[in-house]
């Protein structure tokens, strides 16, 4: 049974497929397209690594001013001693962090191949 994130990346997969199919009836060399989806590819994956950063606690401890009657911002709520603890802990893969990195893979697979045709 697949999650909803691999059915996704999935048909993303396939349309990137599809529309390249469709582009190189309408003329285009398969260079070009192998070109675009394998970019494409790569900007899923940086999107995944971001999604990935953004869950890893990077600011955690930080000092921030407020000003009077401000409540404390969420960095703020973890003590220092627990600071270590809160940045040590495990990297979290969310759903869409996999659905980038599953689909970005297949088109970078799916641009190397269509260049090398």
């Amino acid at each position: 049974m697949q999650k909803n994130w691999q059915r996704w990346a999935t048909g993303v997969i396939a349309a990137g497929i599809l529309v390249g199919l469709v582009a190189h009836i309408l003329g285009q060399p398969l260079m070009v397209i192998g070109n675009l989806l394998f970019m494409l590819g790569l900007a899923l994956i940086v999107v995944g690594a971001v999604l990935i950063l953004a869950r890893g606690h990077l600011f955690t401890g930080w000092r921030h001013r407020r000003k009077k009657g401000e409540d404390p911002l969420p960095g703020e709520r973890v003590d220092v001693h627990d600071v270590a603890t809160v940045k040590n802990s495990p990297i979290q893969f969310s759903p869409g962090a996999r659905f980038s990195f599953l689909a970005g893979l297949g088109l970078i697979v799916v641009g190397i191949i269509l260049t090398l045709l």
